[in-house]
């Protein structure tokens, strides 16, 4: 945090607005306030701003419009959301358009937002970072990589008229030095018997440290630089090209000059064969990319720390909603009246639902889906253990291999949860066992999720959007989120099924490591 760190707080009530601007300047911030969401907008027009605290209901515009606004035009400001409403529908709603963090009101410890507008400005600079490191990279490997295709087009030419015109041989040497001596990479020709160099271009004297003549004379003097760890290998490769009628590519380290400075240097070499398709010759380019080497390795080291990063806040996250649900669970245990307690848990295991989603996320390596069919296994199951002292209940399972989004997969977790928990409690009313079924697997373009009992069954004219049951009001705002069609059939029990569109699948790579 410097002095010059901008705060502007969108809050239309006055007294909280000017206890968070007392509070952020006495920790050294400068705070801007606006007291409606379009004086904000127009603020950061004229303003250079740092953090934005956006209240979510604002006397002119919505919090979620402004929030979509300023997520589009600049992705990596800060926006924390500071609201007296934590309705998860509005969690979810903030988060999905953008929202950096999410704090209830009131804030009886201020060092939360602090802590949260520190958290948003480091992510903030590690996101400018990354972005500028991308672009140099890209860039790099762009104009290097244009310029060693110009090279081997050039040396493919030069290939296809030494097989062509054999008699033009000493004629397409000379332009083949008057072509590589003007460029860095270094460009040499080796005799395939032999193994001699007969043609190396003065660019080996900068980038090995040894003169064309030094390595015509002593071809293994180009092995003693080598990389103690990487001779083994090296060796092995060079028995394979003498014989291969296939283009080569590898990159190895070597050690050059006094100060035993380490380089990469990367290989391209192509075989040249006579008119009997023998190889008698080898053209090869040699290019240092040590730069881009540690470029690359300075990126993956930076995607390997987001990773770490984000893993550690699903973890957090997850811990913190574990938290939540074992207050529900605390306070439902104080509650004598059985339909409040019940309320209790029913938002628990809201809670536990979405925790499953975080703690698969945590579990994965991919953090940008989970594994549904696994998830959905967990989710039964826990279940299941919640209401094992009511009717036993047969559970079946037949769950294709799926991975969804995390936006996806967070409303299907709560729809299965009020599903599931809906049969647990009502359908096996008065009967001593009941049998259940779930489904999740592809069909004809679309996701389908199926839970089917063989309870009582609902009444013929139940229709979902007219309940007065809070859970299957959440059902059908889900359902509409994921812009879903639900069909309820009961007959001999009761079928849920939900189908939504395939474009909600992760499609993974299909390779190792």
């Amino acid at each position: 945090m410097t002095v010059s760190t901008n705060v502007l707080t969108m809050e239309d009530d006055p007294v909280v607005r000017e206890t968070i601007a007392a509070y952020l300047t006495d920790e050294g911030y400068n705070v801007i306030q606006a007291e409606s969401g379009l004086q904000g907008l127009s603020l950061i027009q004229d303003r250079s701003i740092d953090v934005v605290l956006l209240d979510w209901r604002l006397p002119d515009i919505s919090g979620g419009e402004v929030l979509s606004k300023l997520a589009g035009v600049n992705p990596t400001l800060p926006i924390i959301v500071v609201s007296g409403t934590d309705e998860v529908r509005e969690v979810i709603d903030a988060l999905k358009r953008g929202a950096w963090d999410y704090l209830r009101k009131p804030l009886k410890n201020m060092d939360i937002l602090v802590d949260a507008i520190r958290r948003g400005l480091a992510r903030a600079q590690r996101l400018k970072e990354t972005a500028l490191e991308g672009e140099h990279l890209k860039e790099l490997v762009r104009s290097r990589t244009e310029e060693l295709e110009r090279a081997n087009a050039l040396l493919r030419r030069e290939a296809k008229e030494r097989q062509e015109y054999a008699a033009a041989l000493k004629e397409s040497e000379a332009r083949f030095r008057q072509l590589v001596e003007t460029v860095r990479e270094a460009f040499f020709v080796r005799n395939a018997l032999t193994k001699e160099f007969t043609y190396v271009s003065p660019a080996a004297t900068e980038m090995f440290g040894l003169t064309p003549d030094q390595l015509a004379l002593n071809s293994e003097l180009l092995f003693e630089l080598l990389h103690p760890d990487d001779r083994e290998e090296a060796w092995k490769r060079a028995s394979q090209i003498g014989c291969s009628s296939v283009p080569a590519s590898f990159e190895y380290r070597f050690v050059v000059g006094a100060e035993k400075k380490i380089k990469w240097i990367g290989f391209r070499i192509f075989p040249v064969c006579d008119a009997n398709g023998t190889i008698y010759r080898q053209v090869g380019v040699a290019e240092d990319i040590t730069e881009r080497k540690y470029a690359h390795d300075a990126l993956c080291a930076s995607l390997r720390e987001k990773d770490i990063l984000f893993k550690e806040v699903h973890h957090r996250v997850k811990n913190n909603l574990q938290l939540v649900s074992s207050l529900l669970s605390l306070q439902a245990q104080r509650i004598s009246n059985l339909e409040d307690r019940e309320r209790f848990l029913d938002s628990q295991r809201r809670i536990q639902s979405m925790t499953l989603v975080h703690e698969e996320l945590y579990r994965t390596d991919d953090l940008s889906c989970i594994d549904f069919s696994y998830y959905v296994e967990q989710l039964a199951r826990r279940i299941e253990q919640a209401f094992s002292a009511t009717v036993p209940v047969e559970l079946t399972v037949d769950l294709e291999r799926i991975h969804l989004s995390v936006d996806t997969a967070v409303p299907c977790g709560l729809i299965l949860n009020e599903l599931i928990s809906n049969v647990y409690k009502h359908a096996f009313v008065g009967r001593e066992s009941g049998r259940l079924y779930l489904y999740a697997g592809l069909r004809d373009g679309a996701i389908v999720l199926k839970v089917v009992d063989d309870g009582i069954g609902f009444p013929a004219y139940f229709d979902v959007r007219e309940s007065n049951s809070l859970g299957m009001q959440v059902v059908h705002a889900l359902v509409e989120q994921l812009s879903a069609k639900l069909v309820i059939t009961s007959d001999r029990g009761t079928e849920f099924e939900l189908a939504f569109s395939d474009s909600s699948l992760c499609l993974l790579p299909n390779c190792a490591g």
